[in-house]
């Protein structure tokens, strides 16, 4: 083989091979440093003349300088901390003193007598009533009156409908009462009997005056212990509900007579006069008899009974 023919390749070889060269590091910029001598001139030297002792003084005062800073950030912040909390020590301060005076006085104030009852919402029933229900003991400390016990023995009255009893410290009790309201007040001689919207009979009231006038008639004893599926009752308090859009008339009546039920009478007050109202269309009858009672009046002064049974014509008995 041609020895020149090996050179001449190598030489292509190397050519094609990259060159690699040590990068060259950019020069580094120097910046001359000012200092003040102690002669208090100022001179400018380059960093590598300065003794490593004026360096060393220098990162010294710089770490200094930051120390103190950070010193004063946190004293700012414990300050605002401090003043931040001032409303809430306070506050501790004031609850402290409360709780401190209430045990002071506890004793004298839940350990003293009933002095005042008072009892609101009643009509029927009076304050004997409530306090014959509650059956108060002897003690009479308030602190040892339970409301809620008080409450649930009033409720056990057949005319109480709801009971609310509060305790008002050092020594007053006070009772919150609502009644059931009577649908009809029946009389059994001489005797009233106040009957509820669902025909249970609440009590009897020993009272000359009348409760929700006007007054039913026509019971017997017995048949007021049960008036659930009672017609008689039924006819009156449908006679009632007829009088609701004439409240002028309705205070006219003295009672309602349904001893027989089909057959529904009236008595009214001061006067002798029985009007009969039959078993049905009450609200036309009413209607019926303002418009003829006037003529009636005029021509008979006071009839003994007037008939609107019938629908074509009127009976009046003189």
């Amino acid at each position: 083989m041609d020895c020149r023919g090996m050179d001449a390749k190598a030489m292509q070889d190397l050519k094609k091979r990259p060159t690699r060269r040590n990068p060259q590091k950019p020069s580094r910029k120097i910046t001359p440093v000012t200092i003040k001598k102690s002669d208090g001139r100022r001179i400018m030297v380059m960093p590598e003349q300065i003794p490593s002792r004026m360096k060393q003084q220098k990162k010294a005062t710089s770490v200094n300088s930051g120390s103190f800073s950070n010193s004063l950030k946190m004293l700012g912040a414990l300050s605002l901390t401090m003043l931040r909390m001032i409303p809430s020590m306070v506050l501790l301060l004031a609850v402290s003193w409360l709780a401190w005076g209430t045990f002071r006085m506890a004793p004298n104030l839940f350990q003293q007598q009933l002095q005042q009852l008072s009892v609101e919402g009643i009509q029927l029933l009076s304050e004997d009533d409530i306090l014959s229900a509650v059956e108060l003991p002897s003690s009479n400390k308030l602190s040892t009156l339970d409301p809620y016990e008080l409450a649930g023995k009033t409720n056990l009255n057949t005319i109480v409908k709801t009971s609310h009893v509060r305790r008002y410290f050092p020594d007053q009790l006070h009772f919150f009462i609502e009644e059931f309201s009577p649908k009809a007040t029946i009389e059994h001689r001489g005797n009233l009997f106040l009957i509820d919207e669902n025909r249970n009979l609440l009590m009897e009231v020993k009272s000359d005056g009348i409760v929700n006038p006007p007054v039913l008639r026509g019971f017997d004893r017995q048949e007021i212990n049960d008036l659930t599926d009672s017609f008689k009752l039924g006819q009156a308090l449908r006679f009632q509900h007829s009088l609701r859009f004439n409240e002028e008339f309705r205070k006219k009546i003295q009672y309602v007579d349904v001893e027989e039920p089909l057959n529904v009478k009236v008595k009214l007050f001061e006067e002798p006069t029985i009007i009969y109202f039959g078993s049905n269309f009450f609200v036309e009858r009413v209607e019926n008899f303002e418009k003829v009672y006037g003529p009636i009046q005029d021509k008979h002064k006071l009839p003994q009974r007037i008939d609107l049974r019938y629908h074509n014509k009127l009976i009046v008995t003189p």
